[in-house]
C-alpha cells in the first residue's frame, strides 16, 4: 500500500467514528509509533532451533517475511575494527548474526567463524576457559554502548554483521491551496511493510488516535480501495 492509500484508510475511519480532521503530520507520527510496536512484537517472538520449532515453523516464516525489508548486511575489515571494536551503522536496531573470516592457506579459501555474542558476566570464564580456548578463529563478542560490539581476542578482524534496521519514518508530503490538499509524491515515503502488515499498523495507529476497529474492517476497506486503484 502507498502512503496515500494508508492515509485514506486511516482518514476514512477517523471521519466515520470521530468526525474530526487530523493533520497528515499527526497521522504519520502515529503510523510510525504503530510500526515500531508491530516491529518489536515480531522481533520478540521466540525463534527456536529448527529441530524444535515444528509447531512454530509457519509462524517463524511469517515473522521472517514480515521483517525481510529491514534486514541489512554490514561488512567490516581490519582497518574498520581497531582493537576488535565493530561500530555498527546508525540504523542498526537488532543484531542477528556476526561472523569473522580468515583466509586458510590449507583450504585455499576464506573460512567463516560465527561470533557468539555473550553477556558480560560470562566474559572472564570464557576468556580463561581451557575447554574452549579463545582464539582469532572463533572469537566471542559483547554488546557495548553506542552500537558497538567488542570482539575477543581484542584484535582487528574481517567479517560481517547481519542486522535489522529501523523502519523508515512514513511521510505524507503535500502542498495545500486553500482547503485543497495535494500529495507531493516525490517527497512522500511509503511504509516498507507488506500490505497485510500495513493493515495491522493502521489498526494500531487508529487505536492511538482514539478509534477502535477490527483488522477485518480495515482489510475490507483497504482491499476495496486498492481494487479501485485509489
Amino acid at each position: 500500500m502507498t502512503i496515500s492509500q494508508t492515509h485514506d484508510t486511516v482518514r476514512a475511519f477517523l471521519n466515520k467514528d470521530l468526525g474530526v480532521y487530523v493533520p497528515p503530520e499527526q497521522i504519520d507520527v502515529q503510523l510510525h509509533n504503530a510500526q515500531l510496536v508491530l516491529f518489536n512484537s515480531y522481533f520478540q517472538n521466540p525463534k527456536l532451533p529448527v529441530r524444535m520449532q515444528t509447531d512454530l515453523w509457519g509462524k517463524s516464516i511469517r515473522v521472517d517475511e514480515a521483517l525481510a525489508p529491514f534486514k541489512e548486511k554490514y561488512e567490516f575489515n581490519q582497518i574498520l575494527t581497531p582493537g576488535g571494536v565493530i561500530q555498527l551503522p546508525n540504523d542498526a536496531l537488532h543484531t542477528l548474526l556476526v561472523y569473522t573470516t580468515k583466509y586458510s592457506n590449507t583450504l585455499g579459501r576464506n573460512v567463516y567463524y560465527q561470533t557468539e555474542i555473550i553477556p558480560e558476566d560470562e566474559l572472564i570464564s570464557r576468556i580463561e576457559s581451557q575447554v574452549i580456548p579463545l582464539d582469532e578463529f572463533g572469537p566471542i563478542g559483547i554488546l557495548g554502548s553506542e552500537k558497538k560490539i567488542q570482539l575477543f581476542p581484542e584484535q582487528a578482524a574481517d567479517g560481517a554483521v547481519y542486522y535489522l534496521r529501523t523502519p523508515a519514518v512514513p511521510v505524507y508530503a503535500y502542498t495545500k491551496t486553500g482547503r485543497v490538499v495535494t500529495q507531493d509524491v516525490g517527497n512522500s515515503v511509503d511504509l516498507e511493510w507488506g500490505d497485510t502488515d500495513v493493515m495491522n499498523i493502521i489498526v494500531i495507529a487508529l487505536s492511538f488516535l482514539g478509534v477502535q476497529v477490527s483488522s477485518q474492517d480495515v482489510v475490507q476497506y483497504a482491499e476495496a480501495k486498492i481494487q479501485q486503484g485509489q
